[in-house]
């Protein structure tokens, strides 16, 4: 077998395993229990799922110059994908989204401005 026909392969295995991430996230949107966890989930799918994509097209479509536009996306997409996540999660806490009853502690209950008026 050849270097090309080899590399055609792991292609089309990480193209795959970035659909099968995407597709667990989207299914963790609609089980998980809080928005939390579904931040969490999205983000993970969001970096790795889609960085998985980009690296199998780029093992099919091997070039020097589709590395450096592979290793660009991939790097901006885990790093978007991070804060946008955390950024959501954010939001819902500032506008009181309550966690679900399987979190025992709340550490950032005492950051809040308005925790002082809460009680």
């Amino acid at each position: 077998m050849e270097l090309q026909g080899i590399m055609h392969g792991a292609g089309l295995v990480f193209i795959f395993l970035g659909i099968f991430t995407i597709i667990v996230a989207g299914l963790g949107l609609f089980r998980l229990p809080d928005l939390y966890l579904r931040a969490s989930a999205v983000g993970t799918s969001a970096g790795l799922g889609v960085a998985s994509i980009v690296l199998g097209a780029l093992l099919m479509d091997f070039s020097w110059l589709n590395l450096l536009k592979a290793l660009l996306a991939i790097i901006a997409q885990l790093l978007t994908s991070a804060v946008g996540s955390m950024a959501i999660a954010r939001s819902g806490y500032l506008n009181n989204s309550r966690p679900a009853e399987i979190t025992h502690t709340d550490d950032l209950i005492k950051t809040r401005r308005d925790s002082a008026d809460s009680r």
